[in-house]
């Protein structure tokens, strides 16, 4: 939806446009970024609460294409998307008391025993955006809308499971976009990204005895 709304938006554009001054660009770029997250969970039997902080390093590439409008002083409408899954540390713990090896026919939260593995991806991050020319000095202020999925792997000794979420969050940047040729162009850029709280609820909960 938000690809087919921009699209929308730089098609109307362009149409009242005149041809000389639209430019058209296309790139990749190559990202590393720090994260900083924090979780909070409730047992749903037990009531016992748990928070954990975490801060982690990634990097991926992405692709992007952008319209700038001279018209318009040199507005531009881009989009930037990742092609691969942004993968976290996949993380394991034995819950003591009990024989992993049949785990799986345990069920509830106070389960005796067994494996808990947690694997996570972010996958389809894709990024609407407007840069803004700081005059001729080929400094630009950066706005974007990010829209990506939560893709949970997890296999827990309780039996439950986890749906896939929906993340959604806020670009805010500056950066710098210089020529190498007429048709060669290099940007730097340095961003925040501010993702909005999401939620999950395992898939025993509810059921009785779970």
């Amino acid at each position: 939806k938000l690809l087919k709304t921009l699209m929308t938006v730089i098609f109307a554009a362009t149409a009242f446009t005149s041809a000389n001054s639209i430019e058209l660009r296309v790139g990749a770029t190559g990202q590393a970024a720090a994260f900083y997250g924090n979780a909070d969970e409730v047992l749903k039997d037990s009531g016992r609460k748990s928070s954990e902080e975490v801060l982690a390093g990634f990097s991926y590439a992405s692709v992007f294409t952008e319209v700038a409008f001279e018209e318009a002083m040199g507005l531009t409408l881009g989009i930037e998307y990742t092609p691969e899954s942004i993968a976290m540390d996949k993380t394991t713990r034995t819950i003591q008391g009990g024989d992993a090896t049949n785990s799986t026919d345990r069920t509830g939260d106070d389960a005796s025993g067994g494996i808990q593995s947690m694997d996570v991806d972010v996958t389809d991050l894709l990024t609407a955006y407007v840069q803004v020319p700081v005059m001729d000095t080929g400094v630009y202020a950066k706005v974007g809308y990010i829209q990506a999925t939560v893709e949970t792997k997890e296999s827990l000794a309780t039996g439950s499971s986890y749906k896939n979420v929906d993340l959604d969050g806020m670009e805010y940047g500056i950066g710098y976009m210089g020529e190498l040729s007429d048709m060669v162009f290099y940007k730097v850029e340095s961003t925040y990204i501010d993702f909005d709280d999401i939620s999950a609820v395992g898939s025993e909960e509810g059921v009785s005895g779970n």
